[in-house]
């Protein structure tokens, strides 16, 4: 019983993380970056209230309300979204030319403005993880992770290396 409530434990983390990276995840990895994005990236962490934070995730959930197949789940009104892309235009503006010039005109010289994108994937990653942390978030997660059938996902991918891996030692 306490190895399937350690699997459960296990699966709904993997499940809050595969969920976080499909969100945030863009097409050049973040790890591939040179060494002036990584530290524009830092700057940019360092560099981010809360409330900038909270802007970048409003402005997200408005830019994903957009899709056609999202657009009914989502009741953002012109006006609002106008609003939030001005905000976020704001916070982006003060932090790229106030907070981290150096970095960022550091990163446009060495690898190029396409580059200053990419720093942004750490700080999208971060308040990812921030997002998944809420309450209600976790709620929302367990909430799918109860109708998966768990049982189905042990047959089908668990070998013993992989039980192994999780502590419950199995054999060959």
């Amino acid at each position: 019983m306490s190895a399937f409530v350690s699997m459960r434990f296990k699966f709904s983390r993997l499940a809050s993380s595969t969920l976080m990276v499909a969100g945030m995840l863009s097409a050049t990895q973040f790890a591939n970056a040179g060494q002036t994005v990584n530290q524009l990236s830092e700057c940019l962490v360092k560099s981010t209230t809360a409330a900038d934070k909270t802007t970048v995730l409003q402005w997200t959930f408005t830019a994903l309300a957009q899709h056609p197949e999202l657009k009914a789940f989502s009741n953002v009104t012109p006006e609002q979204k106008t609003a939030l892309d001005k905000n976020l235009a704001q916070t982006l503006q003060r932090i790229l030319t106030e907070q981290c010039s150096t970095q960022a005109q550091a990163v446009i010289k060495a690898e190029g403005l396409q580059a200053v994108g990419e720093s942004f994937q750490e700080l999208g990653s971060i308040t990812g993880e921030e997002i998944l942390k809420t309450p209600e978030i976790k709620q929302q997660l367990n909430g799918v992770v109860k109708y998966i059938d768990l049982n189905k996902l042990v047959v089908t991918f668990l070998t013993p290396d992989l039980w192994n891996k999780l502590g419950v030692v199995r054999g060959e």
